[in-house]
């Protein structure tokens, strides 16, 4: 009889463990769920320049410094809707009829991506559109700031590799392409005149982001 409640009393307290400590299903069950994802990050960046419309201005790019906050969507163990809020700080140097500028500027983007899950979620391979919310450079010119306009336009592809080096350290390779021009202007003050010029830029980044 002892041995009996004694049997029952295990039982129970198993079960209420399982209850209250795992309330989730096994992950080698599989079965489809839906679960939040969040990260932070930051990495380096390369701003290229595919063309300019202007013989008389040239740009050449330092690399520069992104860092992103990161939200996701995970549907099951293979698919997942990712968005980020990421700022980028991007300097230039800029040449307009023999004149040197030292361009600044910040961006602020949002990407949108869809996410395949690869290797039980070791890797990731991601597409989807980055929207430029504020892009904002600009120059001095003496003792005067000059504002050269946009680097990244609103609408903007983008498409990235990533892989797990550690269980919450993702590392990822990232390209987007602008899908506009940017309509841009340099110089305009009383001892030389400025140009009007459009360009479109890619992007290359390589950084880290710890999810949790």
């Amino acid at each position: 009889m002892f041995v009996a409640m004694a049997i029952a009393a295990l039982s129970g307290s198993r079960a209420m463990a399982q209850e209250y400590l795992y309330p989730f299903p096994d992950a080698a069950e599989k079965d489809a769920k839906i679960s939040m994802e969040w990260g932070v990050g930051v990495g380096g960046l390369y701003t290229g320049i595919n063309h300019i419309s202007s013989p008389d201005v040239t740009l050449r790019s330092h690399l520069g410094f992104v860092g992103h906050l990161d939200m996701g969507v995970v549907f099951g163990e293979y698919f997942a809707v990712e968005s980020e809020i990421a700022i980028q700080k991007v300097r230039l140097d800029a040449q307009h009829r023999g004149e040197l500028f030292d361009v600044r500027s910040i961006t602020v983007v949002m990407p949108v991506m869809a996410s395949l899950r690869l290797f039980d979620g070791v890797l990731r391979v991601n597409a989807g559109v980055s929207m430029g919310l504020l892009s904002n450079s600009g120059y001095l010119d003496g003792y005067d700031y000059l504002m050269l306009g946009a680097i990244t336009p609103t609408w903007n592809f983008t498409a990235g590799v990533g892989a797990y080096i550690a269980h919450t350290v993702l590392v990822e390779l990232r390209l987007t392409q602008a899908m506009q021009d940017n309509v841009n202007q340099i110089g305009g003050m009383k001892h030389h005149a400025g140009t009007d010029f459009t360009m479109r830029t890619h992007q290359v980044s390589l950084g880290a982001t710890i999810l949790f």
